[in-house]
């Protein structure tokens, strides 16, 4: 009876430290994050530097952003006669997303920074003067790849690629009272479907008269603008014109081998080269000044046949005004039918 005894106060041992065990373990599954948030503070520590003059910026506002668990918060604090700022004891968990951003002379300037886990480093944050003068802006290189022909839409399919690059310590702000200061990049008169990309930060685009234009800042360095559009012609030949409102240090036409193109005002080889493995052929030239004019002639495009045309008649077709045409069609059709049937009844 002893025996028996001991081995069940050892089976209750045994059972008590199992559930002991998997109560710890649902305690570090469940409670983790719980415990994570509470013993883990965050500093976040920086500089606000004027790259302009290369002296700090002193008693200025600058926003911490926070993205964890999909809500974002923000916090905000000065920076002192050095231009040191500080966020203290922040609690997150490590995998929050943080940035920082100060806007300077009505120019938002920011940094993504990451995994606030990571930030064992001070920020620096750069911001500068700004200027609405735009002689500091040139494009380093262009590339246009005439992607393709559309014969049954009688479309040009074009891509741009352009590097803007300020050259200046100064950030470019457009002038409010003059639209015509903006940036701007000059389109062929019969363009559609627009699609424009870029790694400016915070700006807009807008369409203007005979193309499009950057609504916002350009800051100091290089930057890219990527542009897709579709050129609409009628003839075997179509002549595509471009106006240069900056220096353009370097020009890359690329086009498919089907096309023929020449560029009756410059002097240049035509060579051969490979995107996505795919043969096209290539013209580069360098050395572009604001106000030239680039001309590329066209020849030999493809064109939409009778059966085409009348497709895309049918696609573009109005559905308001089908409706109005059928129903007017059908008048016209019934009006002598029911009187017909009027007369014969007086007779």
């Amino acid at each position: 009876m002893n025996n028996y005894l001991k081995k069940l106060i050892e089976i209750n041992k045994n059972t008590y430290y199992l559930l002991l065990l998997l109560l710890i373990l649902i305690n570090l599954l469940f409670f983790n994050d719980i415990i994570y948030a509470e013993n883990n503070k965050w500093d976040i520590k920086g500089q606000l530097i004027n790259g302009t003059t290369n002296s700090y910026v002193e008693d200025h506002l600058i926003i911490l952003h926070v993205s964890s668990d999909g809500e974002l918060e923000e916090y905000s604090t000065k920076s002192d006669n050095l231009g040191y700022f500080h966020f203290k004891s922040l609690n997150y968990a490590d995998d929050s997303v943080i940035g920082v951003s100060s806007i300077f002379e009505g120019v938002l300037y920011g940094k993504d920074l990451g995994l606030i886990s990571n930030q064992n480093d001070e920020i620096l944050l750069t911001v500068f003067k700004a200027s609405d003068n735009s002689e500091n802006i040139t494009l380093e290189n262009s590339t246009v790849m005439f992607t393709s022909v559309d014969k049954s839409k009688n479309l040009i399919w074009v891509m741009e690629l352009i590097k803007v690059v300020n050259n200046s310590k100064t950030t470019f702000k457009p002038p409010s009272d003059n639209p015509m200061g903006m940036i701007r990049f000059g389109l062929p008169a019969n363009y559609e479907d627009l699609i424009i990309d870029s790694d400016l930060l915070g700006v807009e685009f807008i369409v203007i008269d005979k193309g499009f234009a950057v609504l916002g800042n350009v800051y100091p360095g290089e930057h890219q603008i990527l542009f897709t559009y579709g050129i609409k012609y009628d003839e075997q030949e179509y002549i595509y014109i471009r106006n240069l409102q900056f220096d353009l240090n370097n020009l890359r036409i690329i086009t498919e081998n089907n096309l023929n193109i020449e560029l009756p005002d410059f002097s240049y080889d035509q060579n051969e080269t490979f995107v996505n493995e795919i043969k096209y052929n290539l013209i580069e030239m360098n050395n572009f000044k604001q106000g030239e004019k680039i001309k590329i002639i066209f020849s030999d495009l493809p064109q939409a046949t009778i059966f085409d045309k009348s497709k895309n008649y049918i696609q573009n077709f109005d559905r308001g005004w089908g409706m109005f045409i059928l129903f007017f069609i059908s008048l016209i059709i019934s009006l002598p039918i029911l009187l017909g049937k009027k007369r014969r009844i007086k007779s």
